[in-house]
């Protein structure tokens, strides 16, 4: 197999899109389970919330991070041929494990708002 840098970056294009597409469907999903208007962001070691963002950021703060490391990593890639390889394969980690940690976010946020008595 014969690629050429641009269709590798080119299947990375198509990579994020899937995975973004992935996270924003998991978004709007999940996102009518969670009534809170203010939602947890990180756990502490007891297992309770240790800080809370507005539901909307809650929500939609991994597709942000995913876009923006994602894009930035592609320019990287783009610019600078000799690391294209270590650059793509960063960046569809990037996607994998942004897709699995919100997933993972939302899922945790629902079983809270459930065991918790007033939201």
């Amino acid at each position: 197999m014969n690629s050429t840098p641009d269709d590798v970056i080119a299947a990375t294009l198509v990579a994020l899109a899937v995975g973004l597409a992935f996270i924003a469907g998991c978004a709007v999903y999940y996102g009518r389970r969670i009534t809170s208007r203010r939602i947890p962001m990180q756990w502490g070691t007891d297992g309770q919330p240790a800080w809370f963002a507005p539901r909307l950021v809650g929500l939609w703060s991994s597709f942000g991070i995913t876009a923006a490391l994602s894009t930035f990593l592609l320019i990287l890639a783009h610019h600078d041929p000799q690391k294209l390889t270590a650059l793509i394969v960063a960046t569809v980690s990037v996607i994998g494990t942004n897709m699995w940690v919100h997933v993972y976010h939302l899922k945790r946020v629902i079983r809270w708002q459930s065991q918790a008595p007033a939201n």
